[in-house]
């Protein structure tokens, strides 16, 4: 998911896109295609918006599919999701492209069991994360609203849907798209309307992994820790 404007960082981004953010020299995006392709996922997709043509001149050589959530100011992450439904059939692994993860978070993904599986970081969260309660090993509620001391930690933003649940889910987020006004939700609600529905949603801990979502220039200079960190 690559379609925000990414207005918190502006001050930083220089008019780029904000996955064009580079630590040690390679930009935020490059990090995740390169993990991706290094576990062999190769059919990428990347939804765009802001600055659409300059993220698909970067990858102008590479065969991947490109599409546009021509609507990226005033929605969210759920409209740009249903731009791509028609490229969910197969199942899909979900990330956002200002998220920078260590490579072995997504190997963990790969391996782990079940249809619907969300990396989860366990932590005291702050009100701007994506907060998740967690029993037993399965995620039981996520959204941001959620009181900070009830939470078990973050959801990082990289998930694991089969091709069992594709349909479920892209049944899901027609629904909310069209009938209940998604445009401004976040892809997690959709994740909470499967968990309504009784069906089993994962919690892959990442442990002392790290990972981080870039939303302000803050988060930047704890990114480029992380990064040194591991290098």
């Amino acid at each position: 998911m690559a379609a925000g404007k990414g207005s918190r960082i502006s001050s930083i981004t220089d008019g780029m896109p904000k996955c064009f953010l580079e630590l040690g020299g390679i930009k935020l995006i490059d990090h995740q295609i390169n993990t991706l392709r290094k576990h062999g996922i190769e059919n990428i997709v990347i939804v765009t918006g802001y600055q659409a043509n300059i993220i698909k001149h970067h990858y102008q050589k590479e065969k991947y599919t490109f599409l546009i959530n021509p609507f990226y100011e005033v929605t969210n992450v759920l409209a740009s999701v249903w731009f791509a439904k028609h490229c969910l059939d197969n199942g899909f692994y979900f990330m956002h492209a200002d998220t920078f993860f260590e490579p072995d978070i997504l190997y963990s993904l790969i391996e782990s069991d079940g249809d619907i599986v969300l990396s989860v970081k366990k932590k005291n969260t702050i009100p701007e994360d994506m907060k998740v309660i967690v029993e037993n090993n399965y995620v039981k509620q996520i959204n941001k609203e959620m009181d900070c001391s009830k939470a078990y930690g973050e959801f990082i933003g990289l998930a694991k849907l089969s091709p069992k649940v594709a349909p479920i889910i892209i049944k899901q987020i027609r629904n909310r798209i069209e009938n209940k006004n998604g445009k401004d939700c976040f892809f997690e609600v959709v994740i909470q309307d499967l968990i309504d529905m009784n069906l089993n949603v994962y919690c892959d801990d990442i442990g002392d992994k790290k990972a981080i979502e870039i939303d302000f220039p803050d988060d930047y200079k704890e990114a480029k820790k992380i990064y040194s960190s591991l290098n």
